[in-house]
Protein backbone atom coordinates (compact mmCIF):
# COMPACT_ATOMS: atom_id res chain seq x y z
CA UNK A 1 0.00 0.00 0.00
CA UNK A 2 1.28 3.76 -1.06
CA UNK A 3 2.37 5.50 2.39
CA UNK A 4 0.74 8.24 1.56
CA UNK A 5 -2.79 6.59 1.01
CA UNK A 6 -5.00 7.35 4.51
CA UNK A 7 -4.30 4.15 5.66
CA UNK A 8 -0.87 4.87 6.02
CA UNK A 9 -0.85 8.20 7.49
CA UNK A 10 -3.34 7.55 10.10
CA UNK A 11 -0.66 5.67 11.56
CA UNK A 12 1.76 8.45 12.21
CA UNK A 13 0.53 10.23 14.81
CA UNK A 14 2.11 7.52 17.38
CA UNK A 15 0.71 7.47 21.19
CA UNK A 16 2.10 9.90 23.44
CA UNK A 17 3.07 9.42 26.72
CA UNK A 18 2.53 11.62 30.46
CA UNK A 19 4.04 9.66 33.17
CA UNK A 20 1.54 8.55 35.77
CA UNK A 21 2.02 9.44 39.54
CA UNK A 22 2.33 7.00 42.64
CA UNK A 23 1.10 10.00 45.02
CA UNK A 24 -1.80 10.96 43.79
CA UNK A 25 -2.45 14.91 44.41
CA UNK A 26 -6.05 14.10 44.18
CA UNK A 27 -6.15 11.58 47.11
CA UNK A 28 -4.36 9.35 49.76
CA UNK A 29 -2.83 6.38 47.81
CA UNK A 30 -5.95 4.70 45.42
CA UNK A 31 -9.07 6.79 47.83
CA UNK A 32 -9.75 8.83 44.65
CA UNK A 33 -11.88 12.18 45.60
CA UNK A 34 -14.05 11.22 42.35
CA UNK A 35 -15.61 7.66 41.85
CA UNK A 36 -15.83 5.73 38.82
CA UNK A 37 -18.62 7.94 36.97
CA UNK A 38 -21.40 6.13 34.76
CA UNK A 39 -21.70 6.32 30.58
CA UNK A 40 -20.43 5.18 27.56
CA UNK A 41 -16.51 5.08 27.09
CA UNK A 42 -13.82 4.54 24.36
CA UNK A 43 -12.35 1.26 24.81
CA UNK A 44 -10.33 0.88 21.41
CA UNK A 45 -11.01 1.62 17.55
CA UNK A 46 -12.24 -0.81 15.00
CA UNK A 47 -9.60 -1.46 13.53
CA UNK A 48 -7.37 -2.58 16.75
CA UNK A 49 -9.50 -5.63 16.48
CA UNK A 50 -10.22 -7.00 13.49
CA UNK A 51 -11.88 -10.30 13.07
CA UNK A 52 -10.21 -13.73 15.11
CA UNK A 53 -8.42 -10.79 16.82
CA UNK A 54 -8.42 -11.45 21.27
CA UNK A 55 -7.11 -7.62 22.85
CA UNK A 56 -7.23 -6.72 26.31
CA UNK A 57 -7.74 -3.09 27.79
CA UNK A 58 -7.72 -1.95 31.26
CA UNK A 59 -11.50 -0.30 32.56
CA UNK A 60 -12.13 0.51 35.76
CA UNK A 61 -9.27 -1.39 37.45
CA UNK A 62 -10.50 -4.77 35.92
CA UNK A 63 -8.69 -6.41 32.61
CA UNK A 64 -11.32 -6.74 29.88
CA UNK A 65 -11.43 -8.58 26.74
CA UNK A 66 -12.26 -7.66 23.56
CA UNK A 67 -12.59 -10.17 20.38
CA UNK A 68 -14.33 -10.48 17.24
CA UNK A 69 -15.70 -13.40 15.68
CA UNK A 70 -14.59 -14.33 12.37
CA UNK A 71 -18.17 -13.44 11.19
CA UNK A 72 -17.26 -9.72 12.17
CA UNK A 73 -19.51 -10.36 16.01
CA UNK A 74 -17.89 -8.04 18.49
CA UNK A 75 -17.78 -8.58 22.34
CA UNK A 76 -16.23 -7.48 25.52
CA UNK A 77 -16.26 -9.45 28.18
CA UNK A 78 -14.37 -9.99 31.97
CA UNK A 79 -11.22 -11.21 30.88
CA UNK A 80 -10.87 -13.94 32.99
CA UNK A 81 -12.20 -17.61 32.58
CA UNK A 82 -15.14 -18.42 34.94
CA UNK A 83 -13.99 -22.31 35.06
CA UNK A 84 -10.32 -21.97 36.70
CA UNK A 85 -9.91 -18.25 36.24
CA UNK A 86 -7.18 -18.10 33.35
CA UNK A 87 -6.61 -14.76 31.50
CA UNK A 88 -8.56 -15.12 28.20
CA UNK A 89 -6.43 -12.10 26.85
CA UNK A 90 -2.81 -14.20 27.48
CA UNK A 91 -3.31 -16.81 24.80
CA UNK A 92 -7.20 -17.05 24.27
CA UNK A 93 -8.16 -17.34 20.48
CA UNK A 94 -11.17 -17.09 18.09
CA UNK A 95 -12.08 -20.49 16.95
CA UNK A 96 -14.97 -19.81 14.18
CA UNK A 97 -17.76 -18.10 16.40
CA UNK A 98 -16.14 -18.80 20.04
CA UNK A 99 -14.20 -17.43 22.25
CA UNK A 100 -11.41 -20.30 23.43
CA UNK A 101 -9.80 -20.06 27.27
CA UNK A 102 -5.92 -21.46 26.38
CA UNK A 103 -6.00 -23.16 30.15
CA UNK A 104 -8.47 -26.36 29.21
CA UNK A 105 -9.58 -25.03 25.71
CA UNK A 106 -13.38 -24.28 27.16
CA UNK A 107 -15.14 -22.46 24.31
CA UNK A 108 -17.89 -19.47 24.92
CA UNK A 109 -20.27 -18.81 22.38
CA UNK A 110 -21.22 -14.97 21.82
CA UNK A 111 -24.37 -15.15 24.54
CA UNK A 112 -21.26 -16.14 26.96
CA UNK A 113 -22.35 -19.54 27.49
CA UNK A 114 -19.85 -22.34 27.72
CA UNK A 115 -20.79 -24.53 25.07
CA UNK A 116 -17.91 -26.63 24.14
CA UNK A 117 -14.81 -28.50 26.50
CA UNK A 118 -12.39 -30.87 25.12
CA UNK A 119 -13.85 -34.85 25.71
CA UNK A 120 -17.34 -34.24 27.91
CA UNK A 121 -20.47 -31.74 28.53
CA UNK A 122 -19.45 -28.16 29.43
CA UNK A 123 -20.33 -27.33 32.78
CA UNK A 124 -23.05 -24.12 33.60
CA UNK A 125 -20.33 -21.48 33.05
CA UNK A 126 -20.72 -18.04 31.43
CA UNK A 127 -18.23 -15.51 30.95
CA UNK A 128 -19.38 -11.49 32.25
CA UNK A 129 -20.22 -9.49 29.12
CA UNK A 130 -20.09 -5.88 28.89
CA UNK A 131 -22.91 -4.02 26.36
CA UNK A 132 -20.93 -2.40 23.69
CA UNK A 133 -21.39 -0.13 21.00
CA UNK A 134 -19.48 0.33 17.73
CA UNK A 135 -20.29 4.20 15.90
CA UNK A 136 -18.23 5.52 13.43
CA UNK A 137 -15.37 2.96 13.73
CA UNK A 138 -15.21 3.54 17.41
CA UNK A 139 -15.55 0.54 20.18
CA UNK A 140 -17.42 2.29 23.41
CA UNK A 141 -18.64 0.11 26.22
CA UNK A 142 -21.11 1.14 29.20
CA UNK A 143 -20.80 1.76 32.88
CA UNK A 144 -23.33 1.54 34.75
CA UNK A 145 -23.89 1.67 38.88
CA UNK A 146 -24.74 -1.57 40.32
CA UNK A 147 -24.77 -3.03 36.89
CA UNK A 148 -27.89 -0.88 35.57
CA UNK A 149 -28.27 -1.36 31.84
CA UNK A 150 -27.48 1.24 29.49
CA UNK A 151 -29.86 4.63 30.16
CA UNK A 152 -29.22 6.67 27.16
CA UNK A 153 -27.15 6.68 23.85
CA UNK A 154 -24.10 8.98 22.97
CA UNK A 155 -24.71 11.71 20.79
CA UNK A 156 -24.61 10.96 16.73
CA UNK A 157 -21.92 13.33 16.34
CA UNK A 158 -20.15 12.23 14.01
CA UNK A 159 -22.27 9.57 12.17
CA UNK A 160 -20.98 6.77 10.53
CA UNK A 161 -19.86 8.92 7.79
CA UNK A 162 -16.81 9.50 9.27
CA UNK A 163 -14.16 7.50 9.60
CA UNK A 164 -10.68 7.97 11.77
CA UNK A 165 -7.69 9.63 9.89
CA UNK A 166 -5.23 10.39 12.75
CA UNK A 167 -5.12 9.73 16.38
CA UNK A 168 -3.41 9.92 19.85
CA UNK A 169 -3.33 9.43 23.45
CA UNK A 170 -1.84 9.29 26.44
CA UNK A 171 -2.14 7.99 30.21
CA UNK A 172 -3.03 10.51 32.71
CA UNK A 173 -2.88 10.77 36.35
CA UNK A 174 -6.64 12.71 36.33
CA UNK A 175 -10.62 11.55 36.08
CA UNK A 176 -13.07 12.42 33.44
CA UNK A 177 -14.26 14.79 34.95
CA UNK A 178 -11.71 16.89 35.50
CA UNK A 179 -10.14 16.35 31.82
CA UNK A 180 -14.17 17.35 30.30
CA UNK A 181 -13.92 20.35 32.09
CA UNK A 182 -11.65 21.85 30.27
CA UNK A 183 -14.07 23.08 27.79
CA UNK A 184 -15.87 25.27 29.36
CA UNK A 185 -12.85 26.22 31.22
CA UNK A 186 -12.52 29.36 29.03
CA UNK A 187 -9.90 31.16 31.34
CA UNK A 188 -6.93 29.09 31.03
CA UNK A 189 -7.09 28.81 27.45
CA UNK A 190 -5.28 32.15 26.40
CA UNK A 191 -3.39 31.60 29.63
CA UNK A 192 -1.89 27.63 28.84
CA UNK A 193 -2.23 27.58 25.20
CA UNK A 194 -2.18 31.01 23.90
CA UNK A 195 -5.69 30.49 22.57
CA UNK A 196 -7.81 32.90 22.38
CA UNK A 197 -11.63 31.48 22.79
CA UNK A 198 -14.56 32.97 23.87
CA UNK A 199 -18.41 31.26 25.08
CA UNK A 200 -20.97 31.96 22.28
CA UNK A 201 -23.83 31.14 24.38
CA UNK A 202 -24.10 29.47 27.97
CA UNK A 203 -23.77 25.29 28.09
CA UNK A 204 -26.89 23.54 27.57
CA UNK A 205 -27.48 20.30 29.29
CA UNK A 206 -30.29 17.66 27.71
CA UNK A 207 -30.26 14.95 30.28
CA UNK A 208 -26.50 13.12 29.89
CA UNK A 209 -25.50 15.53 26.93
CA UNK A 210 -24.37 18.35 27.48
CA UNK A 211 -23.83 21.71 24.65
CA UNK A 212 -21.07 23.55 24.75
CA UNK A 213 -20.56 27.07 21.76
CA UNK A 214 -17.57 28.46 21.68
CA UNK A 215 -15.13 30.44 18.98
CA UNK A 216 -11.69 30.32 18.55
CA UNK A 217 -8.47 31.06 17.13
CA UNK A 218 -6.33 28.04 16.61
CA UNK A 219 -3.35 27.64 14.69
CA UNK A 220 -2.81 24.00 13.23
CA UNK A 221 0.73 22.45 13.89
CA UNK A 222 2.25 22.33 10.12
CA UNK A 223 1.77 25.95 9.31
CA UNK A 224 -1.07 24.87 7.68
CA UNK A 225 -3.00 28.27 8.70
CA UNK A 226 -4.61 29.64 11.71
CA UNK A 227 -8.20 29.16 11.51
CA UNK A 228 -11.03 30.47 13.10
CA UNK A 229 -13.84 27.84 14.66
CA UNK A 230 -16.91 28.63 15.78
CA UNK A 231 -18.53 25.26 16.51
CA UNK A 232 -20.54 23.10 18.87
CA UNK A 233 -19.18 20.24 21.45
CA UNK A 234 -21.36 17.63 22.78
CA UNK A 235 -20.50 15.99 25.88
CA UNK A 236 -22.29 12.56 26.03
CA UNK A 237 -21.87 11.96 29.46
CA UNK A 238 -18.20 12.19 31.22
CA UNK A 239 -16.34 10.35 28.74
CA UNK A 240 -16.76 11.42 25.03
CA UNK A 241 -17.29 14.72 23.55
CA UNK A 242 -17.58 14.93 20.11
CA UNK A 243 -18.15 17.53 17.13
CA UNK A 244 -17.54 18.92 13.60
CA UNK A 245 -14.91 21.24 12.95
CA UNK A 246 -15.09 23.06 8.50
CA UNK A 247 -11.61 24.24 7.87
CA UNK A 248 -12.93 26.83 5.12
CA UNK A 249 -9.38 27.23 4.71
CA UNK A 250 -8.63 24.07 3.13
CA UNK A 251 -12.03 22.87 2.17
CA UNK A 252 -12.27 20.37 4.33
CA UNK A 253 -14.44 19.11 7.25
CA UNK A 254 -13.08 17.38 9.80
CA UNK A 255 -15.09 15.15 13.01
CA UNK A 256 -13.27 15.58 16.11
CA UNK A 257 -13.50 12.93 19.09
CA UNK A 258 -11.66 13.52 22.95
CA UNK A 259 -12.22 10.19 24.90
CA UNK A 260 -11.96 9.49 28.40
CA UNK A 261 -11.90 6.52 29.61
CA UNK A 262 -10.99 5.52 33.46
CA UNK A 263 -8.65 2.41 33.57
CA UNK A 264 -7.96 3.09 37.67
CA UNK A 265 -8.54 4.77 40.48
CA UNK A 266 -7.22 8.34 39.66
CA UNK A 267 -5.90 7.19 36.11
CA UNK A 268 -7.24 7.68 32.94
CA UNK A 269 -6.86 6.96 29.24
CA UNK A 270 -7.41 9.94 26.78
CA UNK A 271 -7.68 9.70 22.88
CA UNK A 272 -8.14 12.48 20.49
CA UNK A 273 -9.24 11.14 17.03
CA UNK A 274 -9.89 13.18 13.77
CA UNK A 275 -12.09 11.85 11.43
CA UNK A 276 -13.25 12.63 7.88
CA UNK A 277 -15.82 11.64 5.98
CA UNK A 278 -15.26 8.54 3.93
CA UNK A 279 -17.40 9.39 0.88
CA UNK A 280 -16.14 12.12 -1.59
CA UNK A 281 -18.80 14.51 -2.05
CA UNK A 282 -17.45 15.56 -5.45
CA UNK A 283 -18.78 13.33 -8.62
CA UNK A 284 -15.22 12.63 -9.61
CA UNK A 285 -13.25 9.59 -10.63
CA UNK A 286 -11.24 7.14 -8.09
CA UNK A 287 -7.95 9.24 -8.31
CA UNK A 288 -9.96 12.12 -7.31
CA UNK A 289 -11.70 10.74 -4.15
CA UNK A 290 -7.97 9.26 -3.05
CA UNK A 291 -6.20 12.53 -3.10
CA UNK A 292 -9.31 14.15 -1.42
CA UNK A 293 -9.25 11.68 1.10
CA UNK A 294 -5.39 11.84 1.66
CA UNK A 295 -5.68 15.78 2.15
CA UNK A 296 -8.67 14.65 4.38
CA UNK A 297 -5.85 12.82 6.54
CA UNK A 298 -3.52 15.39 6.34
CA UNK A 299 -5.53 17.67 7.56
CA UNK A 300 -6.70 15.22 10.02
CA UNK A 301 -3.47 14.85 11.19
CA UNK A 302 -2.52 18.35 11.32
CA UNK A 303 -5.39 18.68 13.98
CA UNK A 304 -4.56 16.03 16.18
CA UNK A 305 -1.06 16.98 16.28
CA UNK A 306 -2.35 20.60 17.24
CA UNK A 307 -4.94 18.73 20.38
CA UNK A 308 -1.82 16.99 21.65
CA UNK A 309 0.16 19.43 22.07
CA UNK A 310 -2.72 21.19 23.79
CA UNK A 311 -3.39 18.03 25.70
CA UNK A 312 0.22 17.68 26.86
CA UNK A 313 0.10 21.04 28.27
CA UNK A 314 -2.92 20.47 30.30
CA UNK A 315 -1.21 17.21 31.69
CA UNK A 316 1.59 19.03 33.46
CA UNK A 317 -1.26 20.38 35.11
CA UNK A 318 -3.74 17.33 35.56
CA UNK A 319 -1.01 14.97 36.69
CA UNK A 320 -0.51 17.32 39.48
CA UNK A 321 -3.31 19.26 40.78
CA UNK A 322 -5.82 18.57 43.52
CA UNK A 323 -9.59 18.40 42.97
CA UNK A 324 -11.59 21.31 44.40
CA UNK A 325 -14.89 20.11 45.21
CA UNK A 326 -15.98 23.66 45.77
CA UNK A 327 -14.20 26.21 43.82
CA UNK A 328 -14.28 29.42 44.60
CA UNK A 329 -15.38 30.57 41.04
CA UNK A 330 -15.29 34.14 39.42
CA UNK A 331 -18.75 35.43 38.19
CA UNK A 332 -17.09 35.14 34.85
CA UNK A 333 -16.59 31.05 35.20
CA UNK A 334 -20.44 30.38 35.76
CA UNK A 335 -19.85 27.35 33.11
CA UNK A 336 -18.12 25.67 35.31
CA UNK A 337 -20.37 25.63 37.82
CA UNK A 338 -22.89 24.55 35.43
CA UNK A 339 -20.75 22.04 34.21
CA UNK A 340 -20.41 20.81 37.72
CA UNK A 341 -23.94 20.60 38.97
CA UNK A 342 -24.97 18.59 35.60
CA UNK A 343 -21.68 16.03 36.13
CA UNK A 344 -23.66 14.94 39.55
CA UNK A 345 -25.90 12.52 37.79
CA UNK A 346 -22.97 10.32 36.38
CA UNK A 347 -22.53 9.24 40.33
CA UNK A 348 -24.73 7.05 42.46
CA UNK A 349 -27.04 9.32 44.81
CA UNK A 350 -24.85 7.97 47.52
CA UNK A 351 -21.53 9.04 46.37
CA UNK A 352 -22.11 11.99 44.57
CA UNK A 353 -18.92 14.75 44.87
CA UNK A 354 -19.73 17.79 46.02
CA UNK A 355 -19.41 20.77 43.94
CA UNK A 356 -20.95 23.79 43.30
CA UNK A 357 -24.15 24.44 44.29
Amino acid sequence: MNRKSPAGLRHRVRPGAVPSRTGLAGGEGDRAPLPYPSGWFCLALSREVPAGAVVTRRFMGRDVVLYRTRSGVLRVVDAHCPHLGAHLGAGGAVDGEHLVCPFHRFAFDVGGSCVEVPGGAPPRATLAQFTVRERGRIIYVWHGHDAAPPAWEPAEIPDDRFAPVASWSTLLASHPQEVMESFVDYRHQPIVHNVSLREVVPPVDEGPLLRISFSAAIKLSVRLATITVEQGVVLSGLGLASGEVALHQVGVRLGVLLMATPVGPWQTHLRAVAMAETASRADSPRLRKAASLSWSAVTGQALVRTVAHQMRQDAMIWNRKRYEPNPRLTPEEGAIGHYRRWARQFYPPNTRPTGTS
